[in-house]
């Protein structure tokens, strides 16, 4: 009864792998991050600094690997008209694989906080374990690339952004005359666990339980 026992577990635990497997294999392996921020910014993928600038009609476009499926995205943005004198803005899409996946700005995922000079911030912000739990999850969403007070620059970063058009929304953390620093963070997939080391766990547990 226990080796009848044993060989259906074994079955269930190897039609589980392939399963896993299979899903790894489908998980995005490549993306870009293309971004804008008025007035400059500095973009992360996986606590890696990938990209920085200063004008707003001129976005950077960065490529990426992804781990199984995963990445976490981290852009600061700095408006340098203080308060209620400037208008904030904040702008980017994720385009995984060639088919493509397109993930912009103003759709559900993105999380943001308000906060000090990114020289001043030490808490690790844009790193992988940092926990964002507590950041705001509905951004102030404004005008689609191409409108409102930006829309005059759109015809110059086309140029640089090239092929896919952007569909992202403009957005900022709260209304983009208050606050001047702003974080966002978008996490794709999940932190991936070895599944090889996973299965050999849950394989020693069965047989002890079985004996």
């Amino acid at each position: 009864m226990k080796k009848q026992f044993i060989v259906c577990i074994t079955l269930i635990l190897l039609l589980g792998s392939i399963t896993l497997i299979q899903a790894v294999n489908a998980a995005p392996k490549n993306g870009k991050l293309r971004v804008s921020g008025d007035n400059t910014w500095v973009a992360y993928v996986n606590g890696e600094k990938v990209a920085e600038h200063i004008h707003w009609n001129q976005p950077t476009v960065s490529e990426f690997t992804l781990d199984k499926g995963f990445a976490v995205i981290a852009v600061y943005v700095h408006d340098a008209e203080p308060g209620g004198a400037g208008r904030g803005g904040f702008l980017a899409d994720i385009i995984l694989d060639d088919k493509p996946e397109y993930i912009g700005t103003g759709e559900d995922g993105w999380r943001c906080d308000s906060g000090i000079l990114l020289a001043d911030r030490k808490d690790g912000w844009e790193e992988i374990n940092f926990d964002d739990s507590d950041w705001e999850t509905e951004l102030q969403i404004y005008e689609k690339f191409g409108g409102g007070i930006w829309g005059g620059g759109a015809d110059a970063m086309r140029n640089i952004l090239k092929d896919p058009d952007c569909t992202a929304n403009w957005v900022w953390c709260g209304p983009n005359d208050v606050e001047d620093d702003i974080y966002f963070r978008y996490t794709i997939g999940e932190l991936p666990v070895e599944p090889k080391d996973k299965l050999a766990t849950s394989w020693a547990k069965i047989k002890n339980d079985a004996m």
